[in-house]
């Protein structure tokens, strides 16, 4: 038994060592995993801010202002969650929804005639790009919402 006190002690310290490395292993990978959940919550709230403001778009074919407002605090941190093809996609979004009401208010005290029918044309064309935005941008976000992929 006295031969073996002075194997036992580095043996049960080595034992020790194995098991802290085991359970800070296991915290970091919860702690990513965490970090990796965070990441996906802030950027679906992106998501769904998005889809939102085109599901106004698409059933009231106009926005209001409150709605404007809406979609800009739900993708205020876009530029800080994604790379510049989604960052520039939002802008793209809302440049496209502007012009649409600002074509909308150009026709509204217009008579019939060539300069009215040219505003409802784009109006148009604007709405229509809009509408069909709302089954397009899952592939534009697809890349940052899957969870294998997160980074």
């Amino acid at each position: 038994m006295d031969t073996l006190i002075p194997y036992l002690a580095p043996a049960a310290t080595l034992i020790v060592g194995c098991m802290v490395a085991f359970i800070a292993y296991q915290q970091w990978r919860v702690a990513r995993n965490k970090l990796r959940m965070d990441l996906f919550d802030r950027r679906y709230k992106v998501y769904d801010a998005t889809r939102l403001f085109l599901s106004v778009i698409l059933r009231d074919a106009t926005f209001k202002d409150s709605d404007l407002f809406s979609f800009y605090a739900g993708i205020s941190d876009a530029e800080f969650l994604f790379r510049a093809d989604v960052t520039d996609y939002l802008g793209q979004i809302r440049k496209r929804a502007l012009d649409m009401r600002t074509h909308q208010k150009a026709y509204e005290h217009l008579s019939v005639g060539d300069e009215r029918s040219r505003h409802v044309q784009a109006e148009n064309d604007q709405l229509l790009w809009l509408s069909e935005q709302l089954t397009a941008m899952a592939k534009t976000f697809a890349p940052y919402l899957r969870l294998a992929h997160i980074k």
